[in-house]
């Protein structure tokens, strides 16, 4: 669990749960943040929509990484399409578009190692979804919601192909120091 990793690097204290996630283990851990994390398939195979509800519901931000970014495209009224070609564990180099909270600090082109065959259709994703980070080819590699605590990359931040510079390091802090607010009274239970 490389990814749990990096947010543990940053102080986070990670509990690592199958979506959909239940209320009670919500209600208890309390979290100041849900990843929807990477995985095989399609996101409808795991109803994710059922954790962003949960998440959403609560005010918890998200951050969402390769399957969680087309989840939450999904989710938005976003359509998926295949990729002409998977990208199962090869580097691209990505222009950032919009810093964002992710890509805050970070050079306008970054290399990210990539492991996919499905994506979001640019066309397809709503207003309030701004694109943060493209391939050459077009293909979205981030967003973030335009109000709402909600990021995405479609690419493994966690890979040692995006290790240049320390830039998936660097994006987790971003994430975390970005996303996650501040304890308190009002939003511990």
């Amino acid at each position: 669990h490389t990814l749990a990793n990096y947010f543990r690097q940053t102080g986070a204290e990670v509990l690592t749960v199958r979506t959909p996630v239940p209320e009670a283990v919500i209600d208890e851990f309390l979290p100041d943040l849900m990843v929807l994390s990477p995985g095989p398939g399609n996101p409808s195979d795991f109803d994710c929509r059922a954790s962003i509800d949960k998440a959403l519901a609560r005010g918890l931000p998200i951050f969402g990484v390769c399957l969680g970014l087309q989840a939450l495209a999904e989710y938005h009224g976003g359509r998926l399409a295949q990729l002409d070609e998977p990208m199962h564990g090869k580097p691209s180099r990505v222009s950032v578009t919009h810093p964002g909270t992710v890509f805050a600090g970070l050079p306008d082109q970054v290399t990210i190692g990539r492991y996919h065959s499905l994506h979001a259709i640019p066309e397809s994703l709503p207003e309030e979804l701004q694109v943060t980070a493209l391939t050459g080819d077009g293909v979205i590699m981030g967003f973030e919601h335009r109000s709402k605590p909600i990021a995405a990359v479609q690419f493994h931040p966690e890979s040692i192909m995006s290790l240049g510079g320390d830039a998936g390091i660097r994006m987790i802090e971003n994430v975390v120091g970005g996303l996650v607010r501040p304890r308190t009274g009002a939003n511990r239970g």
